[in-house]
């Protein structure tokens, strides 16, 4: 029995090649990712034939890749999404099981209060950065959302700044919040307030990353293991440590599911078990 469907689609790389140019370039946010995990993938996968591509095939690449598992999974992942597209459009007629590497503990890097003023010490020297550490710091929100949280955004007369933007992708993001503008976020926003259309914004322009930046930051604070996403965790586990309802703090982090906040910061919580333990006794 025939799998595909279209004619013009007879290997993998036809599929994710079309997935890439008809369906990320026009409604993802994020390009470069998906392009640069297909770039890895090509070599071992491009030519299969999607009738011949299988489970086996596809670990057979897990194999071969010296990377983490993290890195495996990621990778798959866009091939997953690429094969469940080209089954949504018709352009293959069955669904192609990927399989993925065991999920790896979730990071347990967060920053002391310390490493937080070393952290924004370092970045002062470069005003982009530091408005981001600051926000991220003062809002818990992700890279993206402050990157590109325009100003339009930031609700003076109502007191908070919503994350959201309607621009038709609100859908296929992550979870944004609306978080309340506090003094300390008043006072920070009026002292960057600027003609730009983006809050962080580097000389005007929105700042799409700041990868070697970044390094050169956290290398002059003496940090290791520090990523701009270490903020967010940073944020999440310390307001869960001063006792913060997680359903708070998962609104905050805008989870749709305050059990996912649940899973990751529950441990973190000053009274965690606490009732477990007291009804404990080595009496007989």
């Amino acid at each position: 029995m025939a799998v595909t469907i279209d004619t013009k689609i007879t290997t993998v790389a036809d599929v994710v090649n079309r997935y890439l140019n008809e369906h990320i370039n026009f409604l993802a946010i994020d390009h470069k990712r998906p392009a640069s995990a297909w770039r890895q993938m090509k070599p071992h996968l491009g030519s299969v034939s999607i009738n011949k591509l299988t489970g086996a095939t596809i670990s057979s690449y897990m194999r071969k890749r010296n990377v983490s598992p993290g890195t495996i999974n990621r990778e798959l992942g866009v091939l997953n999404s690429a094969l469940r597209w080209a089954n949504a459009q018709g352009y293959i007629d069955r669904l192609i099981f990927v399989p993925r590497m065991p999920a790896t503990p979730p990071r347990q890097r967060w920053l002391t209060e310390e490493e937080c003023s070393s952290l924004l010490s370092a970045a002062r020297e470069y005003p982009h950065v530091y408005a981001f550490v600051a926000i991220a710091l003062l809002t818990g929100q992700r890279k993206e959302a402050i990157l590109s949280l325009l100003w339009e955004q930031v609700r003076w007369n109502e007191g908070h700044i919503d994350f959201n933007q309607d621009d038709g992708l609100s859908n296929r993001r992550k979870g944004r919040a609306i978080v309340p503008i506090s003094t300390e976020m008043e006072q920070l926003l009026r002292s960057i307030q600027s003609d730009s259309l983006y809050v962080v914004n580097n000389n005007g322009r929105r700042v799409r990353d700041f990868r070697k930046t970044w390094e050169k930051i956290v290398r002059k604070a003496g940090l290791e293991g520090v990523t701009p996403h270490t903020i967010r965790h940073t944020v999440a586990t310390q307001l869960v440590r001063k006792g913060v309802p997680i359903i708070e703090v998962a609104k905050l982090l805008g989870h749709k599911d305050s059990r996912v906040t649940e899973k990751v910061y529950a441990k973190f919580a000053p009274d965690y078990l606490k009732n477990v333990v007291d009804n404990l006794s080595i009496a007989a």
